[in-house]
């Protein structure tokens, strides 16, 4: 009972959060993401998005082992991807800036993380919340990742409008190098880097 309380919790903030996203497609003058320097737009935001990995990781707690996965993979695979998850969140968190993270306007950033994809932010949490599927054996963890990919994508949609607004031609470019989330062109020049 406890584990579907905490997945009605995460579903609700990502129904509420993908709202926002759509509001803020089709009626970009009440546009509600980006925030800026809106503090009620902000503060909406942060109600819906702090309030998710808690209950993600408690429906994962609850819910551990209702799967069909059999261990022990499931434990080996979930307890590689969640570091991994949190380590590409961290850096891409630090390589953005606090004021753009908040949707803020900031310089257009596409060194570190950001050269292999526009939003390394969105493919960390969707690997996150994927791999926390994994690990936990969760079919209710695992819908949440499913929602929390579709979010991404409302999000990023919303997101790119305003980064053509406030950037211009530099982020016209910046799209033309870089994929939207991971592609070949990701793997090209990780592969290139080294």
């Amino acid at each position: 009972m406890l584990g579907l309380i905490a997945f009605a919790v995460a579903a609700g903030c990502l129904l509420g959060l993908s709202a926002l996203m759509v509001v803020s497609l089709l009626a970009p003058e009440r546009r509600l993401w980006p925030a800026g320097d809106d503090d009620r737009k902000r503060r909406l935001y942060l109600a819906f998005s702090r309030p998710l990995l808690p209950a993600v990781f408690a429906t994962g707690v609850l819910d551990w082992n209702a799967g069909p996965l059999a261990a022990p993979w499931h434990l080996g695979v979930g307890a590689v991807g969640v570091p991994i998850a949190f380590a590409v969140l961290n850096r891409s968190a630090a390589d953005l800036g606090e004021a753009a993270t908040e949707g803020r306007e900031d310089e257009l950033r596409t060194e570190g993380l950001y050269r292999y994809t526009r939003n390394p932010q969105n493919v960390g949490y969707v690997l996150l919340f994927a791999a926390s599927a994994v690990l936990a054996n969760s079919p209710l963890v695992g819908a949440l990742a499913v929602a929390t990919a579709a979010f991404s994508v409302l999000q990023v949609l919303a997101e790119e409008t305003w980064l053509r607004d406030v950037y211009g031609d530099a982020y016209d470019e910046y799209c033309e190098r870089v994929p939207r989330f991971v592609g070949v062109r990701t793997l090209t020049r990780v592969l290139d880097d080294d």
